[in-house]
């Protein structure tokens, strides 16, 4: 095996367009599913590969960008499979094991079949379910499914199984996995608490203060003091709340865990006055008990849009989970901030949280951030990894990197 792998990097170095290596390289796939035509695709300085080098059964289809203006390019194509309830219709991720990856599938009807009959079907990672996807809710916008998980095997799959009763033709639009490294040589941890097998599905990733904006994940091309980690934040509106801005700084977040870009770091919201706490709700998707992963995010700077603030004063903060007391949070001066991870938390149906002034506070309490997850054991099955080297051969000089495989072990 150790001969093999070593062929196809001198293979892949010898070809200029080599393509198949670099997302292993860099830990980043992104898979533009029902994407035809050519090798490569590039959105928002992304490289995203055509999903036929991962997957062979199921049909493409284009849905009309014109009449879908609001929907990223790559939300357009889709891969559809007829045969639903084949537990075949499976995708093979080249990543490296042991190490933590955000998983995030995107799916777009866009009545793509002409029959305004969304489908509900299931998602399973690993062998082991994921998520039951109703498409019925991407008619007016994009569904997503997100966890983060550390893969058992170098080679996970990531498969879709309909349902008779609502069709039985499961889709996809978009695929990424996304290496979560940063934090490992500068000891600043990235979701530390989150354990090797076990799977933490995404609730709500929430920017408070950012007004309307959604942040999207850095490119490479773009500011580093951004998102880096192929994070998106959703703006959370709270009425009767004060959003603060706050002056920026050269990245802010990168001092703290899980690196929180700049656009969050900036913006806050608060209280008017230091008696009164923040209450924020998030509705979990089933009603069942569950263990939650809860991060908070908490920074202050000097203020440029918004009530002025004496820093001198301490913010002192009491943090609630469901009435329950969790944790304490002081902040003092300018570009002071703490991250707070929760875990585990048994939550059922929908987790309050709040942040209330502790005894001696000065200044209101704030909040600039805030993740929710609950977590799912996954057993992962045994898979093999010659999948990886499949997909190698269907991206760098064909013929030769086949007839290598074929050689040494009748792979391709």
């Amino acid at each position: 095996m150790e001969k093999l792998v070593a062929i196809l990097l001198l293979v892949s170095a010898v070809g200029a367009r080599a393509a198949s290596f670099p997302f292993i390289l860099n830990y980043v796939l992104r898979i533009d599913c029902g994407l035809t035509g050519k090798t490569t695709e590039h959105y928002n300085n992304q490289t995203w590969f055509p999903d036929s080098f991962f997957m062979d059964p199921g049909k493409t289809k284009q849905i009309n960008s014109e009449t879908h203006r609001n929907v990223s390019q790559v939300l357009t194509t889709l891969r559809y499979f007829p045969n639903g309830e084949d537990k075949h219709n499976c995708y093979r991720l080249p990543l490296v094991n042991t190490h933590k990856f955000i998983f995030r599938s995107g799916f777009y009807y866009g009545n793509y079949d002409g029959k305004s009959q969304p489908r509900v079907f299931d998602l399973s990672l690993g062998g082991q379910p994921w998520a039951t996807v109703n498409s019925s809710a991407s008619t007016e916008g994009p569904v997503f499914q997100e966890l983060v998980y550390a893969p058992k095997n170098d080679n996970i799959s990531v498969c879709l199984m309909g349902r008779k009763e609502s069709g039985g033709t499961p889709f996809i639009s978009s695929l990424e996995a996304t290496y979560l490294d940063e934090g490992e040589t500068d000891n600043r941890t990235v979701y530390g608490m989150m354990r090797n097998g076990t799977a933490y599905h995404l609730v709500a990733r929430l920017n408070f203060g950012g007004h309307d904006q959604v942040i999207e994940p850095w490119s490479g091309m773009a500011d580093v003091c951004e998102e880096r980690l192929n994070r998106y934040w959703t703006p959370q509106p709270m009425r009767g709340y004060t959003n603060l801005t706050f002056a920026a700084t050269s990245c802010s977040g990168t001092a703290y865990e899980n690196r929180p870009p700049n656009s969050v770091i900036n913006t806050a919201i608060s209280p008017t006055n230091a008696s009164q706490s923040i209450y924020v709700p998030v509705n979990l998707p089933t009603t069942t008990p569950q263990s939650a992963y809860i991060v908070l995010y908490f920074y202050q700077n000097r203020i440029i849009d918004g009530p002025p603030e004496n820093l001198n004063g301490t913010r002192n903060m009491d943090v609630y989970i469901d009435g329950v007391m969790r944790r304490n949070v002081k902040l003092q001066g300018f570009r002071s901030g703490e991250v707070v991870t929760l875990y585990p938390v048994l939550v059922q149906g929908t987790v309050n949280v709040t942040i209330s002034p502790a005894n001696g506070t000065v200044l209101p309490p704030l909040l600039i951030g805030m993740e929710v997850y609950y977590a799912t054991e996954l057993a992962e099955e045994a898979s093999s990894s010659n999948g990886v080297f499949k997909i190698s051969c269907s991206v760098i000089v064909v013929g030769v990197c086949q007839l290598i495989v074929s050689v040494f072990f009748g792979l391709a």
